[in-house]
């Protein structure tokens, strides 16, 4: 009997750690369900369980305008995995309002292909139609704010909450040109628009919501 209790131990043993691997393996963003593993209700003390201490590690981070805000680091020391976790309470650090994406060679991915350096062309036609997006040359420049009734509803359109942030910008090499400052400054434009098109940004940061 003791041998047969032992034998179902070691075999749960396996199972759940086979099970915790292929969780930690998971980089796949689904916008307001999930990014990976990590879900409306995760905790940081089920981040450490599923990727282990030496991944996870709390910090300030900048959130723009020079503002920082306290949150968790995901695989600090390896930018194909990093991410950027803000909590609903900052205390008890559970429940996850956001996480950001920002390192170019990410292995995060939506679901349906958008990651870091996804040109807008790109965006233009998983979405279907022309999209809206905000002028370059400040912190929150090239950021979509709306899909204008295409496919990227996760983007925001006609009331529908945005569950996934794309931020944009070109090439440093192209912000020399006329087109950049023609499509710079704090007003919106299309992204169909001569010099959006001539500058072809892409996405430098993916802000993801949770519920």
């Amino acid at each position: 009997m003791k041998t047969i209790v032992y034998l179902l131990l070691i075999l749960c043993t396996v199972r759940f750690g086979y099970s915790q691997r292929t969780v930690a393996k998971d980089w796949v963003i689904v916008p307001g369900n999930r990014v990976g593993p990590i879900k409306g209700q995760t905790s940081e003390k089920d981040l450490v369980r599923i990727f282990g201490q030496k991944n996870v590690r709390q910090a300030d981070i900048e959130i723009g305008e020079g503002e920082t805000e306290p949150g968790t680091i995901l695989f600090p020391d390896d930018q194909t995995k990093t991410a950027f976790v803000f909590w609903r309470d900052t205390t008890t650090r559970e429940s996850p309002k956001t996480v950001s994406i920002r390192n170019k060679g990410t292995l995060w991915k939506t679901n349906k292909g958008i990651t870091i350096e996804t040109s807008l062309m790109a965006i233009e036609e998983l979405n279907g139609k022309p999209f809206t997006l905000m002028g370059f040359d400040w912190d929150y420049g090239g950021t979509i704010v709306d899909c204008n009734g295409g496919r990227l509803i996760e983007l925001g359109s006609n009331g529908q909450a945005k569950t996934l942030v794309l931020r944009l910008t070109p090439s440093n090499s192209l912000r020399l040109l006329p087109e950049y400052q023609s499509v710079s400054g704090e007003s919106d434009f299309t992204s169909d628009n001569v010099a959006m098109k001539k500058l072809n940004p892409r996405v430098y940061e993916m802000i993801v919501s949770l519920r």
